[in-house]
């Protein structure tokens, strides 16, 4: 089959637009959800689009072909690895535990590629075959980007990601953090940081910096000499970036300075809502005071909140019969540890972007995933969000200090406050009033986020040779000295630094007061006639 599809590819390829590579690799349904739009948009427009990913179509439409990765989701599920999914418990760790998680996840799931068949068949093409464009969810890290980006002679590149923490990118495109003003995707702090706030964050976002030069890049180089002991490292595969889309948009969400090669598509997978199932319309329609959504996403599963929690929350469900409660709840009735409220109906899946389109809804009860709040936001639906791990708890963060939103804890579930916070967010109209005006300004665009994104992939397509809009900073690096090789002293030094960061909560300390120091310094030596009194007088602004 797959030799079928590549003979096709190379036939229209002079008749019928580019040959696209798209490698969608993350074992999540949420970022295929994200990705699959542009994938389908861009085969529509006549490109020869192959997807790379665990999660495929079983008809996919016309000029879109899947190659699947098989061995991801039992990596994660069938192995040890499951013990580190805990999605639940998640929320009690620690952002030092998360970060190196994601990486660790990332290298792990490289190699389970690797083993996989549909890599094996991407090896099988045609040695002189060409993609004329890469692109790459960059959330699962630069392994296997790098082996497609080196056996397919180093086509330009797209980086993608459907998160919108742009400090994740830093490593392709030669930004870096704000660690005064923007707290870590992984950091549960709200946007107006303590001065102590700050200093941690500094210290998670050197962490999370240094852990990748450290530990991600070197693993990754490991691996790639292994599959091709001639290519070279990961860092200069990458190096053919045109432009980088972020699942981002500035009214939502915290705002972040963007490099000029950055595209902002928040919102990509948001389509306008379809007709729901029949089972679904008939309760919907039924719903005089309107219906409340209940989902937790496509990660973490409400059938294993554990009896405690699925009681209160079917508690505090009960205790609103003016309204029809749709519950996303992945097993029977079995599994519950009382008897379903009448206004309650469960069900294995649920469509979630035609729910929220329907007039109906009064509320959205989620797990303020980036993708649910934006769908959200997208049809002006209040949020009751219970945040598990990394980009959540900033999704919800940024919407309750906006009025949109209130926040609660699933972990520690208590049925009266979530009996008052949802009596909050029904009764007082401030909440739909603020959200409705927040959806208005999210969708006065002058295109869609997809249309923007094809746009910027045919123009990659039209000027494959044009790198005007990356930073110069991808030149420079003080881990690629040449005069270091990659064991030598200096790197060596190098790895030990997160372990140290990790031991010392003081190196913070030290350096935000070094900053400090040196700015008064500065300042004196810069302004002599300045006395020592009127110096000691002079607020210093250390963030």
């Amino acid at each position: 089959m797959y030799r079928i599809a590549v003979f096709l590819v190379c036939a229209f390829e002079f008749s019928f637009g580019k040959n696209i590579l798209i490698l969608s690799g993350v074992p999540s349904p949420s970022h295929s959800i994200w990705l699959r739009p542009l994938a389908t948009a861009l085969a529509a427009d006549g490109h020869n689009v192959t997807v790379v990913s665990p999660d495929i179509e079983k008809k996919p439409p016309a000029n879109l072909t899947y190659v699947h990765l098989e061995t991801l989701y039992s990596e994660m599920y069938n192995t040890s690895q499951r013990d580190n999914l805990q999605f639940f418990e998640m929320a009690d760790e620690g952002p030092l535990k998360m970060l190196s998680f994601l990486d660790e996840f990332t290298i792990i799931m490289c190699k389970a590629s690797i083993r996989s068949v549909g890599f094996k068949h991407l090896m099988d093409y045609p040695k002189d075959f060409k993609f004329d464009l890469f692109m790459s969810d960059y959330m699962i890290g630069p392994c296997l980007a790098s082996l497609l980006i080196y056996r397919f002679g180093s086509p330009p590149y797209i980086p993608v990601a459907p998160y919108n923490a742009l400090a994740t990118s830093a490593p392709l495109i030669g930004s870096y953090a704000y660690s005064a003003s923007i707290p870590n995707h992984s950091f549960d702090v709200p946007l107006k940081m303590s001065f102590l706030e700050r200093v941690q964050n500094f210290f998670y976002d050197s962490y999370e910096e240094l852990r990748k030069d450290t530990y991600l890049y070197p693993e990754t180089d490991a691996i790639i000499r292994s599959v091709f002991p001639n290519a070279p490292s990961a860092r200069e595969l990458q190096s053919n970036i045109k432009l980088l889309f972020i699942n981002n948009n500035p009214l939502i969400q915290y705002k972040e300075p963007m490099m000029p090669n950055v595209i902002p598509v928040g919102g990509m997978q948001i389509r306008p809502p379809k007709p729901l199932p029949d089972d679904l319309n008939r309760i919907v329609s039924k719903s005089k005071n309107g219906f409340i959504l209940f989902s937790l996403g496509s990660n973490a599963r409400s059938d294993l909140l554990g009896q405690d929690r699925i009681r209160c929350v079917m508690t505090a469900m009960k205790a609103f019969p003016q309204f029809q409660f749709l519950w996303k709840f992945e097993s029977d009735e079995s599994k519950l540890p009382m008897a379903i409220p009448e206004n309650v109906f469960i069900r294995a899946w649920m469509p979630q972007n035609d729910l929220l389109g329907h007039p109906n809804i009064k509320l959205f009860m989620t797990h303020s995933g980036l993708l649910s709040t934006q769908e959200a936001i997208w049809n002006g639906v209040p949020i009751l969000g219970f945040p598990l791990f990394a980009d959540q708890f900033r999704n919800i963060n940024y919407c309750s200090s906006i009025g949109v939103a209130r926040r609660q804890s699933i972990q520690r579930c208590n049925a009266q406050e979530l009996i008052k916070t949802i009596r909050e967010l029904t009764g007082n109209p401030s909440y739909n009033a603020k959200m409705k005006r927040l959806s208005q300004l999210v969708q006065d665009q002058p295109e869609t986020p997809l249309q923007r994104a094809v746009w910027w992939v045919n123009w990659v397509l039209r000027n494959p040779d044009v790198s005007v809009l990356q930073s110069s900073v991808m030149q420079m690096g003080i881990s690629k000295h040449p005069l270091d090789p990659p064991n030598g002293p200096f790197q060596r030094c190098l790895r030990l630094i997160p372990e140290v960061l990790r031991k010392s909560f003081a190196f913070s300390v030290l350096y935000e007061g070094s900053v400090t120091i040196a700015r008064i310094a500065s300042i004196s030596s810069s302004t002599a006639k300045v006395s020592s009194e009127s110096l000691r007088a002079t607020p210093i602004d250390v963030q």
